[in-house]
């Protein structure tokens, strides 16, 4: 069984964009509306196993992409994250970088506390 971001490549399901190297999508769920995750089309699943060239192209197409949430959505912000493996929470085990439309009080609580050294 193939993971899901690979499966939506395969089926060719709400791609926005796609080149060689990396895909673009659009999600039908995720923390917000109009979120989009950007991944490498190769199955690499965690940060670590991404090589610096690839990982540099994803992050300036995370960088398009968010530009392109703010002028089409007219947001207030975005997050743009990270979850690297599945002790940070990673649902998909494949390396994505996930952008994630915001308005101010949307009630979407992707804050955190940090706690004290001990």
């Amino acid at each position: 069984m193939k993971c899901e971001l690979c499966e939506q490549l395969e089926r060719n399901e709400n791609i926005l964009y796609q080149d060689n190297d990396v895909a673009v999508v659009a999600r039908d769920y995720g923390f917000a509306s109009g979120q989009v995750t950007v991944f490498p089309k190769q199955h690499l699943t965690i940060l670590e196993m991404v090589e610096r060239s690839l990982l540099e192209k994803c992050s300036s197409m995370a960088n398009k992409v968010g530009i392109a949430v703010f002028d089409s959505l007219k947001v207030q912000g975005t997050n743009v994250l990270i979850q690297n493996g599945l002790g940070a929470g990673q649902k998909i085990p494949h390396f994505s970088i996930e952008v994630i439309p915001r308005e101010r009080e949307d009630n979407l609580l992707l804050q955190w506390q940090p706690q004290a050294a001990g």
